[in-house]
């Protein structure tokens, strides 16, 4: 008793430290839960309205303006390397400041998939749906937090997003639920991917290697789980630029190189 008594706040220390693990691993499985939920909920929308998409590409907002992460800039986050969109400003009232994103944090990933450059968050934002719930990894200081926002639809005084859709000569579809390839990527651990529906004849894909029945995993080392996914990561390419493709052709992998080529239509 008099040992307790003496070494009181030691004993006070260490239950504090292990009621923090215990609450620090609950609030972890819940954000877990929660984001692999969001994954789930990517592979089981609706077939996506292709025309629409076109037409809807580049409408949704977030009120962020973003740029390249420096080296100091991932210094001073603490981050391992230079990757993800700083956040330079947010426009007062958006939904970007609504979700407690402030200038100086840096996004680090969109709906589940790695962001390296300030490019690849504006082209998953502009193939984003507006008023669909999106989630976003930020690094805040020393901490990173997942944000859940609904992007509203871009304000008219702005100028218009600009969209390119380089010639890869693919016809392509979400994989279908319950299809043989549904079946291989759920073997191979993945979360969806994108079906080669059609190749043309001569074309940037199939001059690449890309046939009719592969599935499409990646493009350019960020993993491809959806039609969405994939356009809007396409749109972001140029004429001339190599992509790499990592695709499910049976019952193995491969990589593949293509070089994309101007639009034809």
């Amino acid at each position: 008793m008099y040992f307790i008594k003496k070494n009181w706040l030691i004993f006070v220390t260490i239950i504090s430290l292990i009621l923090n693990v215990i609450a620090g691993f609950c609030l972890y499985q819940n954000s877990k839960t929660t984001i692999d939920d969001h994954e789930k909920n990517l592979t089981e929308q609706i077939p996506l309205d292709y025309e629409n998409f076109k037409t809807q590409w580049g409408k949704a907002w977030l009120g962020l303006k973003v740029s390249d992460v420096t080296p100091e800039m991932a210094a001073r986050a603490m981050l391992d390397r230079p990757e993800g969109a700083y956040v330079n400003s947010v426009a007062n009232g958006s939904p970007a400041q609504k979700a407690d994103i402030e200038p100086g944090n840096i996004i680090l990933s969109f709906n589940g998939r790695k962001i390296r450059t300030a490019t690849q968050f504006q082209n998953d934002l502009s193939g984003s749906e507006v008023g669909g719930e999106i989630y976003m990894c930020v690094s805040k200081a020393d901490y990173r937090v997942t944000v859940y926002v609904l992007p509203e639809e871009r304000p008219s005084y702005l100028p218009a997003v600009v969209k390119t859709y380089p010639f890869l000569g693919v016809t392509v579809s979400d994989v279908a639920d319950g299809s043989n390839e549904a079946e291989k990527i759920e073997e191979a651990g993945k979360a969806g991917g994108v079906f080669v529906e059609k190749v043309i004849s001569n074309s940037p894909a199939e001059k690449g290697g890309l046939l009719e029945g592969d599935v499409i995993m990646s493009f350019n080392s960020r993993k491809t789980r959806t039609l969405r996914e994939f356009l809007s990561d396409l749109a972001g390419f140029q004429p001339g630029e190599i992509v790499r493709m990592c695709i499910i052709r049976g019952d193995y992998r491969k990589t593949i190189d293509v070089t994309l080529a101007h639009n034809i239509i």
